[in-house]
């Protein structure tokens, strides 16, 4: 895999967890568990008001872009993206279940984030040593992104949709593409039998775009 610089940290007043959840590891589920490394917090305040969404335009490039804006300024959003790129594949799949219900989940933003979801859940799957789950989720975020941004189909429409995706949600295009790459050619290793509290498994990482 390609040596990349790794993204800056988003929000980095903002503690990361003290473990990355695995299922099917020796670790507290990090809400349900007494010992968790959530149990116990305050429930978070919904992300993107509701009468900020109402107010995006209806044009989808002004729709896009008023978006972005929106995510620019949630610290929430910033936090997802650290936990992401930080080998807190579990937690930031939790982070955007918040704005995918917050965008209506069924819209073209909260199917970005989905596709985002997916992103998360593949990056899960590695930890748990399953590449055919890692394979499903890769190919589901690929449909919800624009099929493009990787190795196989798209074209010039894929590509498209996939930048418009991408910068929707305020990430830089090739970021993106780079993870969803990653991901697509993946191959098993033997990440699942680590323990250590944390395993960053893409060397690729989500970026704000400039």
């Amino acid at each position: 895999m390609p040596n990349r610089p790794s993204p800056p940290r988003y929000a980095p007043d903002i503690p990361l967890p003290r473990y990355a959840y695995v299922p099917g590891h020796d670790l507290p589920h990090p809400v349900n568990d007494a010992d968790g490394h959530s149990h116990g917090h305050a429930p978070q305040p919904s992300p993107l008001p509701s009468d900020a969404i109402a107010r995006l335009p209806t044009e989808p490039a002004s729709r896009r872009r008023a978006l972005a804006t929106l995510l620019a300024a949630d610290r929430r959003w910033h936090h997802a993206l650290d936990l992401f790129n930080e080998g807190f594949s579990w937690e930031s799949h939790e982070g955007w279940e918040h704005f995918w219900h917050a965008l209506g989940r069924t819209t073209p933003e909260a199917r970005f984030v989905q596709g985002l979801i997916h992103l998360a859940a593949a990056a899960v799957k590695i930890r748990e040593g399953k590449p055919a789950g890692v394979a499903k989720h890769t190919q589901r975020a690929r449909e919800l992104l624009g099929r493009a941004g990787a190795a196989s189909e798209g074209g010039a429409e894929g590509s498209q949709r996939f930048d418009a995706a991408a910068r929707s949600l305020g990430l830089d295009p090739a970021s993106l593409g780079a993870v969803v790459a990653e991901l697509e050619t993946y191959r098993a290793e033997c990440w699942h039998m680590s323990r250590f509290p944390v395993v960053k498994v893409l060397t690729a990482g989500l970026r704000l775009a400039g």
